[in-house]
């Protein structure tokens, strides 16, 4: 009997990958779920995660200076290592929103803006926990203010200059043991959604288009603590005030009773910088069920009298995620 044609993403992740299966467009990720492994090296270079514990007396301040207070990637612990395959668990689709754009391929995607210095790791493995090499992984989010770069939806811009830029976007593909890492900066909030980071999944060239065919598009958030924490003490946050939308009334992730396959692990480096992952893993069978993240369903956020719209000295927020371009924005423009 004639088997149907692959799917383009099952045909891209065979090159790819060899014995790796993907399935139709809507295909969903698996998320290897692991604690935040606390270093005790004797250098003392990670402490517990500040998710954890985000007041703790021996926790240094958050550090400042953008991407280049990173510092060399050598240091950073393998937040990867000792995760047991028994601890994947299934992580849904979520919108795409309307602030993606092009991304350039890059690994450091600040642009040189201030923030708070993140360094991103992501592995991409299979549903038996192995390595996927060679797929490619997006990344992009706000800048501190919770504005978007790129010429996109008017209201994901918080400055107009910013229509010509490209900070707090980019891709890298996998490398041997499915890995990328990013230098990037803690992201900023905007009204009706928890601090988040978007990301994508391609198994074949790049295609900035919205609707281009990935693995996955999804997102990953912080929790509310550290978020709490980092908009209340850091000098350069917490002149924006807290966010005004904790993770249970997020209109993408809000609805879901258990966050943590949306969530980071994250560490604190004995500088301040801060250290976050997460690992992906793909589903090898069309046969497993798609799911879709539920959001809280509440629209908006504060835009009335009092609200942080009504501040002049306020960043202009940018939409929900979910919500419709502009009519006329053409899509991914």
């Amino acid at each position: 009997m004639r088997q149907p044609p692959l799917s383009p993403i099952r045909r891209n992740l065979l090159k790819a990958a060899g014995s790796v299966l993907l399935v139709a467009p809507g295909v969903g990720l698996l998320a290897c779920g692991s604690k935040s492994p606390a270093s005790d090296d004797a250098d003392g270079q990670a402490t517990d995660d500040p998710a954890a514990d985000t007041d703790g007396a021996d926790a240094p301040p958050w550090a400042s200076g953008g991407t280049a207070a990173i510092g060399d990637p050598a240091r950073f612990p393998d937040p990867f290592a000792g995760v047991p395959a028994s601890a994947c668990v299934l992580t849904c689709m979520t919108t795409i929103g309307p602030c993606h754009t092009t991304s350039p391929e890059r690994a450091d995607i600040s642009d040189g803006w201030d923030g708070l210095p993140l360094r991103l790791a992501l592995r991409v493995v299979d549903s038996a926990c192995q390595p996927v090499a060679g797929v490619l992984v997006e990344v992009w989010h706000t800048n501190y203010t919770g504005g978007y770069s790129g010429r996109i939806a008017a209201m994901c811009n918080n400055d107009e200059a910013d229509i010509a830029r490209q900070f707090f976007r980019g891709y890298l593909r996998t490398d041997a043991d499915g890995r990328v890492d990013f230098d990037t900066c803690y992201p900023g909030w905007y009204s009706s959604r928890a601090v988040h980071i978007h990301l994508r999944v391609l198994t074949g060239d790049y295609d900035a288009d919205d609707r281009a065919v990935s693995a996955v598009t999804t997102q990953l958030l912080f929790t509310d603590a550290l978020n709490g924490e980092i908009f209340s003490t850091h000098p350069l946050y917490a002149p924006l005030g807290l966010p005004d939308t904790p993770l249970d009334d997020d209109n993408v992730v809000g609805g879901e009773a258990d966050k943590r396959p949306y969530l980071f692990d994250v560490q604190r480096m004995d500088d301040g910088v801060m250290f976050a992952s997460k690992t992906l893993v793909v589903r090898q069978s069309d046969e497993e069920q798609v799911c879709q993240a539920k959001g809280a369903g509440r629209p908006g956020g504060p835009g009335g009298p009092g609200g942080p719209f009504d501040d002049p000295d306020m960043p202009r927020r940018p939409p929900p995620d979910g919500m419709p371009p502009p009519r006329g924005t053409p899509p991914g423009g």
